[in-house]
C-alpha cells in the first residue's frame, strides 16, 4: 500500500510550484490547448473546459463552457492575452470570468447571477494524461458556523493539481495515487482522492485553523458536498 509522507508531498508541491512560476527566461503566459477545470462560488460548483487557439497577432481565442453539477450548461467565450498574462470568459447569460495565465494553468475569480466565486483550470498535458476533476466540500473546526463550504480540485496524476474554494485557488501537486497536496504558505490541503480507494478526504490547515474535506469525482450520482454536502467535514479554513 503506497503511503506518501506529508513532507515529500510539501516538498513536491514546492518543486511543482516553483516549476509553474518559471523563471525570467521563461514565458510568463500559457498558451494554445485544452484546459480543463473546476469553478466554485458559495451557491454553485462545477466544471469547465476551454480550448484556447492560435492566432497570427494579438489575444488568442478562447471558447468553451462550464457545466454545474445540477447540470446547468452555460456558454463560454473570450481571449487569452498573451501580452499581459490573462484570460477573461464571458456568457450571455451573466457569467463574467478574468484571471491569470500561467504556462500549465489558469486561475482566477468570476461573478455569476449567483454571485461570486473563483476558477481554475490546467493545460491538458501532451502526454495524453487525463486531468481530473473533484467536487465536494470541507467544514473548517476552527469556524462557529459549521456548514458545509463548497471544494472542489482539479488534477493530474503525478502532476499538478489545484484545490479550490470559493475565495481560494491553491497550487500543488498529485501523485500517481493520486494523494494530493496544495499549499500557500503555512496553509496546506493534504489528503487522498483516489475514487478506487473509496476514501475520498483529507485534512488541511490555514494559519493554525483546521478541518476535513471530501470530495468524489465531479458530476458522479454520490457527488461530495451535494444536497447541503452534509456528509463532508473538512479541515482546511479559509483566510
Amino acid at each position: 500500500m503506497h503511503v506518501p509522507t506529508l513532507r515529500n508531498l510539501v516538498f513536491v508541491s514546492a518543486a511543482l510550484m516553483s516549476m509553474f512560476l518559471g523563471c525570467a527566461s521563461k514565458p510568463t503566459s500559457g498558451g494554445p490547448g485544452i484546459y480543463r477545470g473546476v469553478l466554485v462560488g458559495v451557491g454553485e460548483m462545477g466544471t469547465m473546459d476551454v480550448t484556447v487557439g492560435e492566432a497570427a497577432s494579438g489575444a488568442l481565442p478562447a471558447s468553451g463552457g462550464l457545466v454545474d453539477l445540477d447540470g446547468t450548461a452555460v456558454t463560454l467565450s473570450g481571449a487569452l492575452n498573451q501580452s499581459n498574462a490573462s484570460l477573461s470568459l464571458s456568457s450571455t447569460t451573466g457569467y463574467q470570468l478574468t484571471g491569470d495565465s500561467r504556462p500549465g494553468y489558469a486561475n482566477g475569480s468570476y461573478q455569476s447571477p449567483l454571485g461570486p466565486g473563483e476558477f481554475a483550470l490546467l493545460l491538458e498535458p501532451a502526454s495524453g494524461s487525463s486531468i481530473k476533476t473533484f467536487c465536494g466540500s470541507y467544514v473548517s473546526t476552527a469556524s462557529t458556523d459549521a456548514s458545509p463550504i463548497p471544494f472542489a480540485i482539479t488534477a493530474v496524476p503525478d502532476g499538478g493539481a489545484i484545490c479550490v474554494g470559493p475565495n481560494f485557488a491553491w497550487y500543488g501537486y498529485m501523485d500517481p495515487f493520486d494523494y494530493v497536496s496544495c499549499s500557500v504558505g503555512s496553509g496546506l490541503f493534504y489528503g487522498n482522492a483516489n475514487a478506487d480507494a473509496g476514501n475520498q478526504w483529507g485534512t488541511g490547515t490555514t494559519d493554525g485553523d483546521g478541518g476535513t474535506w471530501m470530495v468524489t469525482p465531479c458530476g458522479s450520482s454520490t457527488s461530495a458536498g451535494q444536497d447541503g454536502g452534509a456528509s463532508a467535514t473538512e479541515d482546511a479554513a479559509l483566510d
